[in-house]
């Protein structure tokens, strides 16, 4: 199993601020005023029990700061344009938790003009900012996060490949009588084993026509002979996502799940070397269907290729979408956006037949070159 330090794979203080800057510029461009974005607060589980904090992307994405309870204010033209408030620890508080960033370190590290404790933070500003301020200044930022620098690109492929190493464990330990849970406990090993923080979204493991639910996570089920197994799981590494989904059997497959799954393995084929800069994202949506719809009908589950209820009632969903801090990161509008070049996005054809339990779908992380694609995924089997 390949193991490898976070630390090789980073986003440099110097690229944050360049993105604020970014920011400052169209605000200040666009007329506007301020924009002001808080990192998050901790979620509650249960009684006195948290959840695992997780940074709001956005704020990741223009800060690289990830504790809670802090507060960034873009502020052209003020004195100190880059603001951060954040909480720091009490003696209490390191005792039982242990240190968080200092006024003094956080200034020093990360750059911001000006540091202050939260508990100065005086929300006038944020209160009397216009209505739709910030849904202009998100989409803005959105639109940057749509495209991915190179050192972003180094740590989705990182991600990936810890993805790519968890999936590739399943083939060799999937078998009839063990339960969904018990391939997502190993799953999650991988991740965590590899310098993962963890899942990047809840893993779907899919037995039987549990695979025909699209967002399937009780995982809780026994495989059972004859059943197809589709795992849709991936990895966050370094608050960047990774999205794979393979279909396993513990036997060989009936002609007709092999069928099924020799036409979305094509069709995926087809739509992946389709990839490359100023295509419409749409394109690729369409081929998928008219590859799908020809080959339902061929196989006898549809009547007429051109009747889209008919198709949607097996491919009901989309052909990919963006991928990066967000396991559906925003900025790419799929049925409007052209492709650009270092987009990342998922390519997951999908045929779902419940009355058969057989659902396949086929996932891979691609990045949008200028004349082509890297596929981030090439080294699973499929």
């Amino acid at each position: 199993m390949l193991r490898t330090k976070n630390s090789k794979y980073t986003i440099s203080n110097q690229e944050f601020k360049t993105r604020r800057d970014k920011v400052l510029t169209y605000i200040e461009s666009s007329g506007l005023k301020a924009f002001v974005l808080s990192s998050g607060t901790e979620k509650n589980y249960s009684n006195d029990v948290y959840y695992p904090f997780r940074v709001d992307s956005n704020f990741y994405y223009l800060t690289g700061f990830t504790e809670s309870e802090a507060v960034l204010v873009l502020e052209p033209g003020a004195e100190n344009p880059v603001r951060l408030y954040i909480k720091q620890a009490d003696e209490n508080m390191i005792i039982w938790e242990g240190e968080r960033a200092t006024i003094e370190s956080s200034k020093e590290t990360y750059g911001f003009d000006a540091v202050y404790d939260i508990e100065d933070y005086d929300d006038s500003l944020e209160k009397n900012l216009e209505s739709d301020n910030e849904e202009k200044i998100l989409k803005f930022i959105h639109s940057l996060r749509a495209i991915k620098s190179n050192a972003e690109l180094d740590i989705m492929r990182r991600s990936n490949e810890i993805a790519i190493q968890a999936h590739s464990m399943l083939d060799s330990l999937i078998e009839v009588g063990i339960y969904e849970y018990e391939l997502e406990a190993h799953l999650n090993r991988a991740f965590r084993s590899q310098g993962a923080s963890g899942w990047a979204y809840p893993a779907i493991v899919a037995a039987g026509k549990n695979s025909c639910i699209l967002h399937y996570i009780k995982n809780d089920q026994i495989i059972n002979k004859g059943d197809l197994v589709l795992v849709d799981a991936g990895a966050e590494f370094n608050y960047y996502a990774s999205d794979i989904t393979r279909v396993y059997s513990p036997q060989n497959l009936s002609s007709e799940q092999q069928d099924i799954y020799d036409l979305v393995l094509g069709c995926q084929k087809q739509v992946i070397e389709k990839i490359s800069e100023e295509l419409p994202m749409k394109d690729l949506q369409d081929l998928a269907e008219k590859v799908i719809a020809e080959g339902l009908k061929q196989l006898g589950y549809i009547k007429d290729i051109n009747n889209k209820d008919e198709l949607k009632k097996y491919f009901m969903h989309g052909i990919g979408h963006s991928l990066g801090i967000d396991v559906h990161d925003p900025g790419l509008d799929r049925k409007k956006d052209l492709l650009m070049e270092n987009m990342v996005i998922t390519i997951e054809p999908g045929i779902y037949i419940a009355d058969k339990a057989i659902g396949v779908r086929i996932e891979d992380n691609v990045v949008v070159k200028k004349n082509g694609y890297e596929n981030l995924t090439e080294g699973l089997a499929k």
